[in-house]
C-alpha cells in the first residue's frame, strides 16, 4: 500500500477540539477530504466530525477547508483526493464585528 504525507492545520474551536495546531499524517494514497475528517475524528477526537459536518455528512456552510491555499468548493468538495505533501487547513466560522 502506498502512503502519502500530508500536513493538517486547525484553527479556532477546531484547534481546541483536536488539541493541536498542526499535525503531519501518513495516509493511504487517494484519501479524500471526507475520509480525512473521519481519520482525524478517530485519531484525535470524535467531536471533530460533529463540528465540521452536518447530519447529512456535508461540510457545514460556516467552515472552510483549504488544500494548498485553494478552497475545496473550487475542487471536488469533500471528495477531493489528497496528494503527497498537500497542506490541508480547517478554518472555523469567522468571528468579529
Amino acid at each position: 500500500m502506498c502512503v502519502v504525507r500530508i500536513r493538517v492545520k486547525f484553527f479556532g474551536d477546531l484547534y481546541e477540539i483536536v488539541g493541536t495546531f498542526r499535525v503531519e499524517l501518513e495516509t493511504p494514497t487517494g484519501l479524500t477530504v471526507r475520509e480525512l475528517v473521519d481519520l482525524i475524528s478517530r485519531t484525535f477526537n470524535p467531536k471533530f466530525a460533529e463540528a465540521v459536518l452536518d447530519n447529512d455528512g456535508k461540510l457545514r456552510g460556516e467552515y472552510v477547508v483549504l488544500i494548498n491555499g485553494k478552497a475545496i468548493e473550487w475542487l471536488d468538495g469533500l471528495f477531493t483526493k489528497l496528494n503527497d505533501n498537500d497542506e490541508v487547513v480547517f478554518l472555523p466560522p469567522a468571528e468579529g464585528g
